[in-house]
């Protein structure tokens, strides 16, 4: 098995017929995404390439790694079977397709900003001087990836979340935005359904 690392905390991972991207997430996880696999791999090479994945991350002081598969898919199936692998949790993509046509939200103005201490290619949002809402965006598949929404503690249960949610909607209204929410978390996934999101695909993560 090869683990090479192109970069501070992403690496490439080659083993037998196996292709992976690893993500070191920091406090000791890292994420891992097979990117190639035969169709007919067997449960023993997939208990196979965990362990050894295990052991080149311990090298990395990773203590926690998640093997991430889409639910329904003939890995995932594999996955179920193995020994060595346990299901941590699941979670949606979710996806919003570009409307040029969207309205703007009244009253839902935004700050955008390029990252200061993040990739040069992110993009940070925030409601103002308040700072009531922020999130994230950077370039993700063939759109933008929405990440790190918050909305300020003592403004929760407001609405907030909703009116600046289609503010983003808007400013990026020519973009696919695809965001990430784990499946058991109705709320989050309701407002992201009446927001016009829909499931892309489910993700199962799997402890290594």
């Amino acid at each position: 098995m090869k683990l090479i690392f192109t970069s501070e905390d992403e690496g490439k991972i080659l083993f037998r017929k196996l292709e992976a991207e690893c993500f070191l997430l920091g406090n000791g996880e890292a994420e891992v995404k097979l990117t190639s696999c035969p169709d007919k791999v067997s449960v023993r090479t997939i208990d196979s390439f965990a362990k050894k994945v295990a052991r080149k991350l311990a090298k990395e002081k990773v203590t926690v790694a998640y093997l991430i598969t889409e639910a329904g898919t003939a890995l995932d199936e594999k996955c179920r079977e193995s020994k060595v692998l346990r299901m941590s949790r699941s979670e949606y993509m979710f996806k919003l397709e570009p409307d040029p046509d969207r309205e703007k939200e009244p009253g839902a103005e935004l700050l955008l900003t390029n990252g200061v201490e993040e990739e040069e290619d992110t993009i940070i949002v925030s409601s103002g001087e308040k700072d009531v809402f922020t999130a994230k965006l950077r370039p993700y598949s063939d759109g933008m990836y929405l990440y790190g929404v918050e909305v300020r503690e003592d403004m929760r249960h407001r609405g907030f979340g909703k009116k600046y949610m289609k503010g983003v909607a808007y400013a990026f209204r020519d973009s696919r935005i695809y965001l990430q929410v784990g499946s058991p978390n109705v709320i989050a996934c309701k407002l992201y359904r009446d927001l016009g999101f829909e499931v892309d695909k489910e993700l199962c993560y799997r402890i290594i």
